[in-house]
């Protein structure tokens, strides 16, 4: 190094100017300070949404319809459309939905567009079909559930949740709130037919009335320069009296036959689906509130539970009805954030000793002072402006594990600075030199790392966008490493004292005795222990060559003997543990209903069981259980431990699985614990006959299940639902009865209409 190379570059600049540094340094902390209040909070990190729904509603009674009238339909269109990695579509008796997922590497707008412009291009839908709607798919992720429950009418519980509902939406903070357990209110006019053909009435006779009496038609507009005038003429009937008053018949002298004169006429609810919805063992209505776009989820959650105070202090639930929030799911966040501030200050002050022992406590404050400075500032790059990251799961587990990585620089670097100017002289140039002695090696160890890192978000799908996220955390604390170590520090280490004198000061003359003690019992492990086992290296260095080689090969082998498991995801334990069941085909609602009401049963005696095994004084471990079902044959219990619960959240569901065996008409039932992410095996199968690809696929499930490493085996093959057939016989066709007359007669007779 020549007398003037060593004072050019970067590195001798900041050196030589430590307003500089300290400037840069106190602007990234100040930064990170302020971004942080900004940056979203999840639970879960959110991907970008990568799929459209092109949803028909069409009441045909039958999937097979659906399927032929829509589904087909939809997706022979949407065949030669391009960015189209995967269509699949489900079709029920109410109408299908159809999922289409792009590419990924192709803009969903685009997709969007062109797949609107084709699905409004086919023309042959059923005349009954609704009109499509495409949507783009949203962020979404549940953050709190919300339980009105209590010995109370379902009038009343569904009224107060919908009041809830609307102080909900009321907050800015909170954008969507789903209602579950919720049944849609309808008017039951139940027909006297002995009635209706005295008076020489039929059931179109009825419908008609009904739909001419109460209806609401579109508004006509009048105005002119001096006048605007809205004209409607509507007669939209809301109560029971109102429906009971709508005439069927008028005579020439004024009699009135009413709807009321033939009927019975109750205010009740939809019964097409059977909603069975409880909450600690009564009957409930639940409210889900969930966080979408951009949301913060603590904030979101925060804003719900005021509502909740608010409630419990005006007095808004009646007597006998009460208001719980559960499953928080900002807790977890919240969690991980106080570990994340619990690890730095830990590492930070481990630093600190740790050099103040062996080196200097000038060294020691200001390499530990690059903790903040690196943190502080990836808060700043990962905001909206730069990264576009939230804090969360994924990316607070990269702070943490960057926390063991990014001091390794400043440590490096300042040791090699105060080794240079204690051999040579504590001179502003001996600190350029010992910076500029490693910073080659640590450039380089930084850049490595951060490709190994990089790799990660390489993946695709999904999973690559969440390790992604992962990646990019310690991508930016690794740089900003590099800031700090070699442009910072040396700043402050430009007057640093590395000549240990005695002092005054009783508490440095300690600590100066300390680090002696330190120095003389590390320097006895160099010559004792190290040189001893180094020189025995060096003499048999074949026979240590052979031994790391078969360690390595040991190591190399654990992944595929099984003595390391390999996974996509990490098995990470939920919060709550679920019990879904899946019933036969031609299972009642009532069966359903019992299945669930059995699981809910085996859960409390779950929890009975575990209690008497820990031998503790507790009365319950469970802190609520949700039991819904809002599908004729589909169902799920969910179960939320307390936090002083004598048992593991695992336990119980391996014990509730244990017990819980197959209910009457279940045809899967599973109890799980842990976040449900990527399937470990997928198998996709594809043919033209229903028959055929039905009897492969259980095939298959017999196959696999033989095998005892597997198990959770799940699938989608469902058998059609029982019908019964009916056509017209010679009889019916000499009557000049048609298929369309037989169709209308069976649906007036069972459905009302």
């Amino acid at each position: 190094m020549t007398d003037q190379s060593w004072n050019k570059g970067l590195i001798p600049w900041f050196a030589n100017n430590p307003v500089a540094a300290n400037l840069l340094l106190i602007l990234v902390i100040g930064l990170g300070v302020l971004q942080a209040g900004d940056l979203r909070k999840e639970a879960f990190p959110s991907t970008e949404p990568d799929s459209l729904t092109i949803s028909v509603t069409y009441d045909s009674g039958s999937a097979q319809q659906s399927e032929e009238g829509l589904a087909i339909k939809i997706e022979e269109q949407l065949e030669d459309v391009n960015g189209i990695n995967d269509i699949t579509s489900t079709s029920t008796a109410s109408g299908s939905t159809v999922t289409v997922e792009k590419q990924s590497d192709y803009d969903l707008d685009v997709l969007l567009r062109d797949v609107k412009n084709k699905v409004d291009a086919i023309s042959t839908f059923p005349a009954d079909a609704k009109s499509p709607v495409i949507e783009k798919a949203e962020r979404e992720e549940h953050s709190l559930w919300l339980q009105l429950h209590g010995e109370a009418d379902r009038h009343t519980l569904q009224q107060l949740a919908e009041a809830l509902k609307s102080d909900l939406l009321a907050k800015a903070d909170i954008s969507r709130v789903s209602k579950s357990g919720w049944i849609d209110p309808m008017m039951s006019i139940e027909i006297d037919e002995g009635r209706l053909q005295a008076y020489g009435l039929s059931l179109s006779d009825v419908e008609d009335a009904v739909n001419q009496g109460s209806s609401s038609t579109m508004t006509a507009v009048l105005k002119n320069e001096q006048v605007y005038l809205q004209l409607k003429a509507s007669q939209q009937a809301y109560l029971k009296e109102e429906f009971a008053a709508i005439p069927l018949i008028t005579s020439s002298d004024g009699v009135v036959v009413a709807l009321g004169d033939v009927a019975v006429i109750n205010d009740t609810y939809d019964d097409d689906i059977a909603v069975l919805s409880r909450f600690a063992g009564e009957n409930s209505v639940a409210l889900q509130v969930i966080t979408t776009g951009l949301d913060d989820i603590t904030e979101t959650v925060e804003a719900a539970k005021q509502v909740v105070e608010e409630w419990h202090n005006n007095g808004n639930l009646p007597q006998g009805v009460e208001l719980t929030s559960w499953y928080d799911r900002s807790s977890s966040i919240s969690e991980r954030l106080d570990l994340l501030i619990s690890n730095a200050l830990t590492g930070i002050v481990m630093v600190f000793v740790l050099l103040a022992l062996f080196l200097n406590l000038t060294v020691a404050f200001w390499v530990s002072m690059g903790l903040p400075f690196i943190f502080f500032g990836t808060l700043y790059f990962m905001g909206d402006r730069f990264a576009g990251l939230s804090l969360n799961e994924f990316t607070t587990f990269g702070f943490i594990m960057a926390l063991g990585i990014v001091v390794d620089d400043a440590v490096v670097v300042g040791e090699s600075v105060y080794t240079v100017r204690k051999q040579e002289g504590d001179t502003l140039r001996n600190t350029i030199r010992g910076t500029l002695r490693v910073a080659v090696p640590t450039l380089f160890g930084v850049f490595t790392t951060v490709v190994a890192f990089y790799s990660l978000s390489n993946l695709s799908g999904k999973l690559g966008q969440i390790y992604a996220q992962f990646a990019a955390v310690v991508t930016i604390c690794l740089l900003l490493s590099i800031v700090e170590s070699k442009l910072i520090l040396p700043a402050h280490l430009a007057h640093l004292n590395t000549h240990r004198r005695a002092s005054r000061n009783p508490f440095l003359e300690i600590w100066r005795r300390i680090q002696q003690g330190a120095d003389s019992g590390l320097q006895w492990f160099n010559d004792r222990i190290y040189k001893a086992v180094i020189g025995w290296a060096l003499a048999y260095r074949y026979a240590v060559l052979v031994l790391f080689l078969a360690l390595f090969a040991l190591v190399m082998a654990m992944p595929f003997n099984g003595t390391v498991r390999t996974s996509f995801f990490p098995n990470i334990s939920g919060e709550t543990v679920r019990a879904n069941i899946t019933m036969e085909t031609d299972a009642s609602f009532g069966l359903t209903h019992s299945a669930l009401l059995a699981l809910e049963q085996k859960a409390h005696l779950v929890d009975k069981q575990l209690i008497e095994r820990a031998n503790v004084d507790s009365e319950t471990g469970i802190a609520n259980l949700q039991v819904l079902s809002e599908s004729d044959q589909a169902g799920t219990v969910t179960v939320e431990l307390a936090p002083e619960s004598p048992y593991d959240i695992n336990a119980f569901s391996n014990q509730w699985k244990r017990i819980a065996s197959l209910p009457e008409g279940v045809r899967t039932l599973s109890v799980a614990s842990r976040r449900g992410t990527v399937d470990a095996l997928r198998i996709e199968l594809k043919a033209s006959d229903d028959d055929v690809l039905t009897a492969a696929g259980r095939d298959i499930k017999e196959q696999l299940a033989t095998i005892p490493a597997i198990s959770g085996i799940e699938d989608n093959i469902e058998a059609s639902q029982p019908r019964l057939l009916l056509e017209l016989n010679a009889q019916g066709k000499a009557l000049g009865l048609s298929t369309d007359t037989l169709s209308k007669q069976v649906l007036q007779a069972f459905s009302g209409r």
